[in-house]
């Protein structure tokens, strides 16, 4: 065998070892935290707070003191005994000396129930790390990434907890809603696609993504009653200083005094300027992607 041949030959046997070494390292990788879950982040919230009432050195939801409250002014009052859970009717008078019906109304009279006003957004102090294990907002991604070879391929997760922000609930409607998010706080499993993503994100001249509202949202009157509201938002979102509008999907519920939130919209990552980062053992990544959040807000 010409030394040539023997070169080839161990080069070849080297790509083939490393080959074996990173689908091995792919495949021993620790899934990811689950897609975002209205019925998952209330028990959580539950869960904590029984482990407080308990006297447990569980840590407390932690106001985290956000600028970016909407421009509409709260006028509504705080109630110390919590919202008022009564229905609001409306009485109809039926012909021929008929007695008078009750019908009862479908949307949510925010300010009978002492619920109008400003609520920020809340994150729960001394945790691990963005897990969305615990009861913690966070906000973050979903991303396919292929394995070089096309061999296998895998749903990447990053999130962060540092997001701030504020709603505002007026008349039967949420009214006004903006979240800014710290771009450079997301993590994955893996520190050197993080360096990549902020490279590409470009989070030192454009640090934060902010969703802005852009149309009110009417409110059911169930929402009292502790059952769960699904629906749409449609509001602008702005990534590496590009914005688009977007809908998203969201769902909430009204937990104590703290009402819990969780949404996600598909993006396009072109469409705000940014390219997917690759790497030696990754061939590609998917031009798009889920953002999804987990957000706790009171007042």
């Amino acid at each position: 065998m010409t030394k040539p041949t023997r070169i080839i030959r161990g080069v070849a046997v080297a790509i083939v070892c490393v080959a074996i070494a990173a689908v091995g390292w792919w495949s021993l990788r620790p899934d990811g935290p689950e897609p975002v879950d209205l019925e998952a982040a209330v028990a959580r919230l539950e869960s904590t707070a029984g482990e407080e009432s308990d006297g447990s050195s569980a840590s407390q939801l932690d106001d985290r003191g956000s600028d970016s409250t909407p421009a509409t002014e709260s006028t509504g009052t705080t109630s110390n005994t919590g919202p008022d859970t009564s229905v609001t009717t409306s009485t109809a008078t039926a012909g021929d000396g008929a007695p008078p019906t009750e019908t009862e109304t479908t949307s949510l009279d925010t300010e009978a129930a002492g619920l109008s006003g400003v609520w920020t957004v809340v994150a729960r102090e001394g945790t691990d790390g963005p897990t969305g294990e615990a009861a913690v907002s966070f906000a973050g991604y979903r991303v396919v990434e292929v394995l070089a070879g096309g061999v296998d391929e895998s749903t990447v997760v990053g999130r962060t907890e540092e997001v701030a922000g504020a709603i505002e609930l007026s008349g039967t409607a949420l009214v006004a809603a903006k979240v800014e998010i710290e771009m450079a706080t997301l993590q994955t499993d893996d520190s050197h696609r993080d360096s990549h993503a902020r490279e590409a994100l470009n989070t030192k001249e454009f640090p934060l993504a902010v969703f802005t509202l852009v149309e009110p949202v009417e409110l059911p009157v169930r929402l009292l009653e502790g059952q769960s509201f699904s629906g749409s938002v449609l509001g602008d979102l702005t990534i590496k200083g590009v914005t688009n509008r977007r809908m998203f999907e969201l769902e909430a519920q009204l937990t104590g005094d703290t009402i819990v939130v969780v949404g996600s919209a598909p993006v396009i990552f072109s469409d705000y300027g940014v390219t997917a980062p690759t790497s030696v053992a990754v061939i590609s990544v998917e031009d798009h992607g889920i953002m999804e959040f987990q957000l706790f807000f009171t007042r």
